[in-house]
């Protein structure tokens, strides 16, 4: 009788989850029961596992092993910030735990387009240490793009946290 109820109960988990999951597309926030909390985009949930799209990788976990997941299109580890022009260009951020104080500082001279992911580690006290663009979800290899890019991640500043690791990594998203 247990495994009855506790297999009706996965059911119904599962089928909210399916429904929500199809409706949105947004950044989630998978928490294990390890505790471990997991930035991507939930792509699809079948046989009892979630495939979980995590920094460029296609993982897959057991339904057993998630405790939450977290819908949102904007979580607390990532923030966007658009240009008050209107325009196409942006700023995508997405660093666990910490908020951006100084927007990066940027103009493109061109009428090239296209985005640049820029890999950033930044210390306890919010200053960019290390930019290296070109990451995964880079759709240009122009190398006036990657440099502006990469400078205007050094330009960007987060808060301080005392509390926190020596170095944090994370990823700064300029659309140019």
């Amino acid at each position: 009788m247990h495994s009855l109820k506790y297999s009706v109960a996965k059911f119904i988990a599962l089928a909210a989850l399916s429904i929500v999951s199809v409706s949105l597309q947004a950044q989630h926030t998978l928490i294990l029961k390890t505790g471990e909390k997991m930035q991507g985009t939930v792509q699809s949930l079948s046989n009892g596992s979630i495939s979980f799209l995590f920094k460029g990788n296609t993982m897959t976990f057991k339904v057993d092993e998630v405790s939450t997941i977290q819908f949102s299109a904007t979580t607390a580890a990532s923030s966007s910030a658009a240009p008050a022009d209107g325009g196409s260009k942006g700023v995508e951020f997405v660093m666990a735990g910490r908020k951006l104080v100084t927007q990066p500082k940027y103009e493109n001279l061109t009428m090239k387009k296209g985005v640049v992911v820029v890999e950033i580690t930044i210390d306890k006290d919010g200053r960019v240490m290390k930019a290296s663009p070109g990451a995964e979800g880079t759709t240009t290899t122009d190398q006036y793009l990657l440099t502006k890019a990469q400078q205007a991640a050094q330009s960007a500043a987060f808060d301080k946290c005392p509390k926190c690791p020596l170095e944090t990594k994370g990823t700064i998203s300029i659309t140019f």
